[in-house]
């Protein structure tokens, strides 16, 4: 179907107005470069165990408490318990053996009003989980991993993953839900470490964009991309969480990407919510 001539106009006036809305921010020096932006697709790559699953939670947490956006999540490696206890703690400050069972009640219910968890004792492919996405009427959502769906394994892999990134873009066009996927490395990507005269020589180097197991057909065809990184055996950086963003489609709306060789690096804060410059998005109150 062609588009009528004239329904481009009310971007252009806009345009021409200085008048396109930003992506929605957080409140720390991490809006500068990425934003949370209505219908966009956004891959997310690190290695195993580096906590992108925490950062991420974290992130939409930040979302929610500021602008109060509701999330579905899918988390094939993480039960609801697990998940919900991380983000408890994240919002409260407080280890959750520390509250009262009435504190918690009155913490998982304000937590349940921004998340919504699909079952993980089963798999689902990845329309399965875009129906039940839309069904429930979120602004945004997250699978984790994706190489937990259930593929159909008649076709390559190079062919299925540009079919489910295709009928991932179409969603977040026709929805206008914001669609975030945690993926791995290939195998070479772990073995790339810093090289001789470097400072953090024989660590393993953070993942790029083009390292995602299934090809370059994600950073292709996704909006934003977030690399996540931490030396879990380096003395002091283990706690820190590197986060580069390798990918900006649209910086009218917003953000733009990092320096490779100089991440943003947030505090894990003992899982009590992540600082950055010694600011917690979830402890104060953006400025309009």
């Amino acid at each position: 179907m062609i588009t009528n001539k004239d329904s481009a106009l009310k971007y252009l006036y806009a345009y021409q107005e200085g008048k396109i809305k930003k992506g929605l921010g957080i409140g720390c020096l991490l809006d500068s470069y990425l934003l949370h932006k209505r219908g966009s697709f956004n891959i997310i790559v690190g290695m195993d165990n580096v906590g992108k699953t925490n950062f991420m939670m974290w992130y939409f947490l930040c979302l929610s408490k500021h602008h109060d956006i509701k999330w579905c999540i899918w988390s094939g490696e993480n039960s609801e318990g697990q998940l919900k206890r991380d983000l408890i703690q994240m919002y409260t400050s407080k280890k959750v053996t520390e509250l009262t069972k009435k504190e918690i009640i009155k913490y998982n219910d304000i937590i349940s009003n921004w998340f919504l968890f699909i079952d993980n004792s089963k798999t689902y492919n990845h329309k399965d989980l875009l129906k039940i996405f839309k069904q429930n009427k979120v602004k945004g959502c997250f699978i984790d991993p994706f190489t937990g769906l259930a593929h159909d394994r008649k076709v390559n892999q190079w062919e299925r993953n540009y079919l489910i990134c295709n009928d991932i873009r179409e969603f977040c066009n026709t929805t206008g839900i914001a669609v975030y996927i945690n993926t791995h490395p290939q195998t070479e990507a772990a073995r790339r470490v810093y090289p001789d005269g470097h400072d953090l020589k024989g660590y393993i180097q953070p993942c790029k964009k083009s390292d995602v197991e299934g090809g370059q057909v994600f950073a292709n065809r996704c909006d934003q991309f977030i690399s996540i990184h931490r030396m879990l055996n380096h003395p002091i950086l283990w706690m820190m969480s590197e986060v580069r963003i390798e990918k900006v489609k649209d910086k009218e709306t917003g953000g733009k990407p990092t320096d490779l060789d100089s991440p943003l690096r947030f505090d894990w804060n003992e899982g009590m919510g992540f600082t950055i410059g010694g600011i917690n998005p979830l402890k104060t109150k953006l400025k309009k």
